[in-house]
């Protein structure tokens, strides 16, 4: 007579205190953070924005550093008219050799001085915009003296330059014998007339010779001769 068969227990019914500590012994696997690649491109491309954020800093402060302030006009002023303290005013610009603005400093010494031509509000105030004497003053008279270039010197006239504004035969006449005739003035201004593109020169003269010069100008046979500026500013 055969033996009953024996019991085996199901695996999960194993009662194996070893097996029960090392399972709980085991953790889930953490995968690895995945490389990250270096892109020379981006590391290139944040070194330029920085190097151009220094340059753009230093520009600033160099332009900054280089402003000066200045006198300028904050309502129009016609020529001949007094300028006000109230028609100046103050602006702040780049220092530049070829602008010859008045600094600030001088506000003092601007009020009360004559316009020398129309001034415009907004504009900055230069050497030659004003005087202290109205022009042309008593005993004196303006006269505008059109001249093309060749009958000018290279060097460009000045307010208040001194000038002798001299006869000069016809284009076919023999050069004179004596001292042609000229008259002395006095620059107040130059500019060139966009229409016939001729220079008109603004010279102060004495009254009475005023009639004899205008007469002169009008035959055009003139020619404008700068004397020494030596002991001038």
């Amino acid at each position: 007579m055969s033996s009953p068969p024996t019991h085996q227990p199901a695996p999960d019914e194993v009662d194996d205190p070893d097996l029960e500590i090392v399972e709980s012994k085991l953790e889930p696997a953490v995968a690895a953070p995945p490389k990250q690649r270096r892109r020379p491109a981006l590391i290139g491309l944040g070194v330029a924005l920085v190097a151009l954020g220094g340059l753009g800093a230093a520009w600033l402060a160099t332009s900054v550093s280089n402003t000066v302030d200045v006198i300028a006009l904050s309502n129009d002023v016609a020529r001949g008219e007094i300028i006000e303290e109230s028609d100046l005013t103050t602006a702040s610009i780049n220092a530049d050799p070829s602008l010859q603005p008045i600094r600030d400093t001088r506000l003092g010494e601007i009020a009360g001085q004559y316009a020398t031509s129309d001034l415009s509000a907004g504009g900055l105030l230069t050497e030659g915009d004003f005087d202290d004497l109205v022009q042309p003053a008593e005993g004196e008279a303006m006269v505008g003296v059109a001249v093309t270039s060749a009958q000018l010197p290279a060097e460009a006239l000045r307010p208040g330059d001194i000038v002798r504004i001299v006869d000069t035969p016809n284009a076919q006449d023999e050069p004179p014998s004596d001292t042609p005739d000229s008259i002395e003035a006095t620059v107040v201004r130059s500019s060139v007339e966009e229409e016939s593109g001729q220079r008109i020169v603004d010279v102060i003269v004495p009254e009475v010779r005023a009639p004899d010069l205008a007469a002169r100008v009008a035959t055009g046979r003139i020619a404008v001769v700068l004397m020494s500026r030596a002991g001038g500013d």
